[in-house]
């Protein structure tokens, strides 16, 4: 009876240790799938926008001038932007088609004009119509949009779409750049199948040692179990006991690897994979809570928001590749000198926030400026050209507990500090 009263002992704590971390596993799963796949859709929206955006700029660039329609020499209309006759000019977004895969139509009004999108027998599509849906959002307001799913002759696309303005302000068409969905989700799905194995394994893995040594591991599988617990909730700073990280023996390998897997949610959700500074989404929070510490203990602190100036021009002038390196060396000069007095976060393309503890504006100003010399004698190198930025930056005391006007003065001093020379600290 003793015996067979252990092996159910067993088996209840076998059960009620296996089936709550199973389950919170599966939660773990669909959470992370669900969060890598917002991030993915929103890289993606990323991407379609700056393409949208480099071709209304390029377009204004190399062909200066209002659009305008007017009727052709052999009958039917021809597309002019200045003096250019855009109705038949394939070459730029043929050759945007090539390198990347996406496909891209110029709109007059709602009517193809140019379009590397192609019928089933080959033909482009040009003199069809956008869909009315389309037509209200962007070119009747006058606003880009971003549509997860739009039908596009017989196709489902992710697809961006920017109003074509002439210098009068009026919206006389649009621009359209778009990606298959089936390329979005096989991307996605690609992507995600790492995170199920992974997920799948660890399951097994963690079940096989509670089945094999449940009476001698329970306190430390308790404590795996309540750690998983708050990741899963959302609390990506939470922390495993030693007594866990400690143990010489399969359940401590297994107490690292869920850290390991803390660690790589966590530089999912909140770094920046670029720069590996916090991403937007993590400066925001951690401000919150320099901004709540300070508001409880009293000490100084201040924020800045800092502009590299003339980026864009490093990005048309030789290339994007250049313009990473550039933002990953400008990374690197944030984060040196912001170690042990705040931290910094890429706030969005080239723009980044610092955010300066224990420092009043004195202080914060002397170290801004030391950042910012450093950033003027950084060079780049990149293949056989040497290329420097400078940057300008706004500053402002932490003299108020609402952060949305803390990051709306640095902004305005940022702004005026780009009104009025650059390569400044305001």
């Amino acid at each position: 009876m003793k015996a067979k009263g252990n092996r159910k002992i067993a088996f209840v704590l076998q059960s009620t240790s296996i089936l709550p971390l199973l389950l919170l596993g599966i939660i773990i799963l669909l959470l992370g799938t669900q969060i890598f796949k917002k991030s993915m859709y929103q890289e993606v929206e990323a991407d379609l926008g700056n393409v949208c955006r480099n071709l209304v700029t390029y377009f204004d660039a190399l062909y200066p001038g209002d659009y305008r329609l007017e009727e052709g020499t052999g009958g039917g209309y021809r597309l002019y932007k200045g003096d250019h006759d855009l109705t038949t000019d394939y070459e730029l977004i043929d050759q945007i088609k090539r390198n990347t895969g996406l496909d891209i139509t110029l709109f007059y009004q709602d009517t193809r004009i140019l379009t590397t999108v192609m019928d089933h027998e080959g033909h482009r599509i040009i003199g069809t119509g956008a869909a009315p849906n389309v037509m209200e959002d962007v070119f009747a307001a006058g606003k880009a949009k971003f549509y997860t799913r739009i039908f596009v002759f017989n196709t489902d696309y992710f697809a961006y779409y920017i109003p074509l303005k002439n210098s009068s302000g009026n919206v006389i068409g649009m621009f359209f750049v778009g990606k298959p969905t089936a390329d979005v989700d096989a991307s996605v799905q690609s992507s995600i199948y790492p995170l199920i194995t992974a997920d799948v394994i660890f399951m097994i893995v963690v079940s096989f040692i509670i089945f094999l040594y449940t009476r001698s591991f329970t306190s430390s599988l308790l404590q795996i179990h309540r750690f998983l617990r708050e990741v899963s909730a959302g609390n990506l700073n939470a922390s495993l006991s030693s007594e866990a990280l400690n143990r010489r023996d399969e359940l401590g390998e297994i107490a690292h690897s869920v850290v390991n897997m803390q660690h790589s949610l966590h530089s999912l959700v909140e770094q920046d994979s670029l720069t590996a500074l916090a991403n937007r989404r993590c400066g925001d929070q951690r401000l919150k809570q320099v901004v709540h510490n300070a508001s409880a203990n009293g000490k100084s602190f201040c924020v800045a928001i800092g502009d590299i100036d003339d980026f864009k021009k490093v990005n048309d002038t030789y290339g994007h590749d250049c313009g990473d390196l550039v933002l990953k060396q400008v990374a690197q000069i944030l984060r040196r000198h912001m170690c042990g007095s705040g931290f910094a976060a890429r706030w969005g393309g080239e723009e980044f926030l610092l955010v300066f503890e224990d420092l009043d504006l004195e202080g914060a100003k002397k170290l801004l400026n030391e950042i910012l010399n450093d950033i003027r004698s950084m060079e780049c190198r990149y293949d056989d050209l040497c290329v420097s930025v400078t940057m300008t930056f706004g500053l402002t005391p932490g003299n108020t507990s609402n952060v949305t006007e803390l990051l709306r003065t640095a902004d305005e001093r940022l702004y005026k500090g780009k009104n009025s020379g650059k390569n400044q600290v305001v």
